[in-house]
């Protein structure tokens, strides 16, 4: 009897389960390679891009909306064009979908965004750091008190935080890169040591090699590992916080660890709610002139 109970509750191999995805994303990365030497360039990195759009969409649940269209705000400030945007699906991302199916997805619905390239190119982590320096620059959301607790769509607000952060609904910003085989640390090394905490990547994922993430130092002395997912609120502490390169060896553990820390990230970001009035009064440009009250006739 003490056999077949040691049978069903042996340990599970639980990283095993990636291998499927992450063969279906090397697949897309040798058809990247296969359309690149054909000599169509710039269409050679889609592959890539729509398998990893295609995992996120297979793996989260129904309440996130994957897409990879452009961030509005209120004030109709736009970014670029984002290689993958996670959004709350309950609370209408969508502001607009063109007839070349281009979606501008609001910004309070908003959890993440990353960029995906096919392969290294040191000049790809400058380009991410200017578009996000970029979108906090020119988009606007309200942030969230650190004292707000969302109770099943409606919002509660206690007299003590919940969270040692200064707000709630931290923009969570990833890279996947394909292939890292010309990824050099002298290429990182300057800009993550000058650049503001804020915009650099939460993770930067190099799929074959590992993920670049921030750590707390003074855990790993005492042998607990812990991520900080938010090294924007950190960085007054460089001495006590610190990037490093996880390695691993397999391609399915580097595809899952990310997967686990943009579900954390899900699970503990509180976001607020697109005002429609808002985006309405200035997408069609509703003024005091165009105003008329009827008892003025």
């Amino acid at each position: 009897m003490s056999d077949k109970v040691d049978k069903e509750f042996r340990k599970l191999s639980i990283d095993s389960f990636f291998n499927f995805e992450a063969d279906g994303i090397d697949i897309a990365l040798n058809q990247v390679k296969i359309i690149h030497n054909s000599g169509d360039i710039p269409s050679s990195g889609n592959q890539f891009e729509i398998s990893i759009r295609n995992f996120f969409k297979k793996k989260l649940p129904e309440k996130y909306y994957i897409s990879n269209g452009h961030i509005i705000d209120a004030d109709l400030n736009t970014s670029p064009q984002l290689d993958l945007v996670i959004a709350d699906n309950f609370r209408t991302p969508i502001l607009y979908k063109t007839f070349d199916l281009t979606e501008y997805l609001t910004y309070e619905s908003i959890y993440s965004y990353a960029e995906i390239k096919s392969s290294w190119n040191k000049d790809y982590i400058k380009d991410f750091i200017i578009t996000k320096e970029r979108v906090y620059k020119f988009l606007k959301r309200d942030d969230i008190s650190p004292n707000f607790i969302d109770a099943g769509g409606k919002g509660i607000l206690l007299n003590v935080p919940t969270t040692n952060y200064s707000y709630k609904n931290p923009l969570f910003t990833f890279m996947l890169i394909g292939d890292s085989t010309k990824f050099s640390f002298e290429h990182i090394k300057e800009l993550y040591s000058a650049t503001d905490w804020k915009f650099l990547p939460n993770v930067l994922c190099l799929y074959d090699k590992g993920l670049l993430i921030n750590i707390n130092k003074h855990s790993l002395d005492t042998g607990l590992f812990k991520v900080n997912l938010y090294p924007e609120f950190l960085q007054d502490n460089p001495d006590e916080n610190e990037w490093i390169l996880l390695s691993f060896d397999k391609k399915r553990s580097v595809l899952g660890t990310l997967y686990y820390m943009i579900l954390e990230h899900l699970n503990s970001c509180v976001l607020g709610s697109p005002n429609m009035l808002d985006y309405m009064q200035n997408i069609f440009e509703i003024k005091s002139e165009n105003i008329d009250f009827i008892k003025n006739y």
